[in-house]
């Protein structure tokens, strides 16, 4: 067994792909993961700044962003815009549920991370007050 160094976890930077395909739809997509900073940056998004609960807007827009950040055109280009969120709400909500379910574990989220953060949460509030 070899213990890995500096450049041999480097080379996991990597980003890794998926397809997934919607026989239903008659389509196919392509889900990359997430680097550790995009992971994180998802995570923390639900938390209000007052870190006062979790924020009731970021928890009803989760699953689009998560999707949002993860399929990606033939060229491993992303498709969505962060801007893109509220259309993609729009999307049957069958089909978005089997993409977010594969974005999930292919990016390494447990199922229910989020369901738990939820429960774990002193409070769901609509406020985000302004940091100092």
């Amino acid at each position: 067994m070899t213990i890995a160094n500096r450049n041999a976890l480097l080379k996991l930077c990597e980003r890794r792909y998926i397809d997934l395909e919607l026989a239903d739809a008659g389509i196919t997509v392509r889900i990359q993961s997430l680097s550790e900073k995009e992971k994180s940056t998802y995570e923390t998004r639900l938390i209000a700044k007052s870190g006062r609960g979790i924020l009731r807007e970021r928890l009803q827009d989760a699953t689009r962003r998560l999707i949002a950040l993860c399929l990606v055109d033939e060229n491993n280009d992303r498709i969505f815009l962060d801007s893109d969120v509220d259309k993609i709400g729009e999307l049957d909500s069958f089909v978005s549920s089997k993409i977010y379910d594969a974005c999930q574990e292919h990016c390494g989220f447990n199922k229910g991370d989020i369901q738990d953060a939820v429960k774990n949460s002193p409070e769901i509030t609509d406020d985000d007050l302004p940091s100092d």
